[in-house]
């Protein structure tokens, strides 16, 4: 509870890690690692703004007349709630994990050095990380753009109901029916809460579009120093293996 309540940025263990970076030269991995934290910041303020409309559409759709049409259009509105509430708990396991994975880095460096800080970093794959938020807010903005569709059909029902009632009174005055005229689109509360879940929905798309943006960023530059790891790699192999076979001759010698 108290990470979450924390802002990321300013986290003991975030700046302990950048701390770390910056005194090892490490600026790439601290960039990446600002990135994250910046975008998890920025995640969970637009989450709490559109809870907090959404919250605001409770109330308006309490204020409906008729029953049955508040009835559905508050289930909609707690849908719309518990997705919110569904996206933001991902957000505050991310945040929680990189907060641990912070720890754990500042503390394999003091332990094992640079080379363990590094892999420290790595290991708190980033790039996986983004993806799997990205994923969740894609879905979210699906379900934001079902919720706006379900509201267009209640109010599209809304609107046949009203012109069958309005033609039954002009017949009962002897008046020719009249064709209903067309939908106002942003009259009215149905219209609003349409209008808030598709807001909800064209944030959820931007949040994610941020999410694989972010992601090409952090990737860019790594398979070099990936290809370098590699070389190191088959270097240190050939010089053991070359160790060993200059080993043998003198075993030979040895047994003579």
């Amino acid at each position: 509870m108290e990470t979450q309540s924390i802002s990321l940025n300013v986290h003991p263990q975030i700046l302990d890690l950048y701390e770390v970076l910056e005194k090892n030269g490490l600026h790439k991995q601290k960039e990446d690692v600002q990135s994250l934290v910046g975008y998890i910041e920025s995640m969970e303020y637009n989450l709490s703004v559109m809870m907090n409309e959404i919250q605001e559409m409770h109330a308006e759709v309490n204020l409906l007349h008729d029953k049955g049409i508040r009835a559905k259009c508050a289930k909609i509105v707690t849908k719309a709630e518990d997705k919110i509430l569904q996206v933001g708990t991902m957000v505050s396991v991310a945040k929680g994990k990189v907060v641990e994975s912070a720890g754990a880095a500042v503390k394999a460096f003091k332990e094992k050095g640079k080379s363990a800080l590094v892999q420290a970093v790595e290991s708190m794959r980033i790039p996986a990380a983004l993806s799997k938020i990205k994923s969740g807010f894609s879905h979210a903005a699906q379900s934001m753009r079902q919720y706006a569709g379900q509201i267009d059909v209640i109010r599209g029902e809304l609107h046949e109901v009203g012109g069958h009632m309005k033609n039954a009174g002009r017949a009962f005055l002897g008046r020719p029916a009249k064709q209903n005229g067309i939908l106002e689109a942003n009259k009215g509360v149905l219209a609003k809460l349409r209008g808030v879940l598709e807001s909800c929905g064209a944030a959820f798309s931007k949040m994610a579009r941020g999410a694989d943006k972010l992601m090409g960023k952090v990737q860019r530059g790594k398979e070099p120093e990936e290809q370098k790891q590699s070389v190191k790699s088959e270097l240190r192999q050939l010089k053991t293996e070359h160790s060993e076979k200059a080993k043998v001759p003198v075993s030979k010698e040895q047994a003579r």
